[in-house]
């Protein structure tokens, strides 16, 4: 009996070591792979995951561009949480039963070469999208989506002048059964949202589904604001295969 409880004893122990050092190392291998795969720098005041429960969490994410773009700024992250269905990352739905986002500001820039800083990001963490084919629809179902942020920045570089814009949007949301990228732009309106359409617009290129469900609500904006989003709206369409 003794030696059984010599054994439980030492496995609580590893067990324990290895939750430790799983919290301790997380962060640091979590940005050096951001900054291998994208270039994009990246400080974190906490992360934990839990690969059992499909929990995971981060707080106080700064994410900053490569060096040679206009802006440094990015995106700030207070919170990040998700509580996610384990089963469904091996199937063709992904169902989440809580994600929280938390943003005070995220600034969206295009450089320029027309590259925008989010589409650039998301290619280099994924891989490119794949040559001469549309990348297959991937259904995806959030129960409960809790949406809060601040502050957007716009600034375009591809013009002969620069643009920027700031969007004091203060927004506090909660969206249930999400399972459309209409309703992840739902809480935006007018040229913001226009603006965050092209933004997604640009990181699922390769979706046509993606680019025809954004079109509808910017569409629906521009009707009753007159001609004040045509310009995105054409350009939205322009990113149509």
């Amino acid at each position: 009996m003794w030696r059984g409880l010599k054994l439980l004893l030492s496995l609580t122990v590893l067990a324990a070591g290895c939750a430790m050092a799983w919290v301790v190392l997380l962060p640091g291998i979590v940005t050096s792979a951001v900054r291998t795969r994208t270039g994009f720098s990246i400080q974190l005041a906490g992360i934990s995951a839990n690969p059992f429960t499909g929990r995971a969490a981060i707080r106080g994410l700064v994410l900053r561009n490569p060096s040679g773009w206009p802006v440094a700024d990015f995106a700030e992250l207070r919170e990040f949480r998700a509580e996610v269905n384990l089963l469904s990352l091996l199937g063709d739905r992904f169902i989440a039963e809580e994600i929280v986002v938390d943003l005070p500001r995220l600034t969206l820039v295009v450089n320029e070469r027309g590259a925008w800083n989010a589409a650039v990001f998301k290619e280099g963490l994924a891989g490119a999208p794949p040559a001469g084919r549309p990348a297959p629809k991937q259904e995806f179902l959030i129960r409960h989506l809790v949406v809060r942020f601040d502050q957007l920045v716009y600034a375009d570089y591809s013009g002969s002048k620069p643009d920027r814009r700031e969007f004091n949007l203060a927004l506090r949301r909660d969206l249930h059964d999400v399972d459309s990228v209409t309703k992840i732009v739902s809480p935006f309106t007018g040229t913001a949202l226009g603006i965050v359409s092209r933004a997604i617009g640009g990181m699922f290129k390769d979706r046509p589904d993606v680019l025809t469900e954004l079109a509808s609500p910017v569409r629906a904006a521009g009707t009753k604001t007159g001609e004040k989003l045509k310009g995105l709206l054409d350009s939205l369409d322009k990113r149509r295969p």
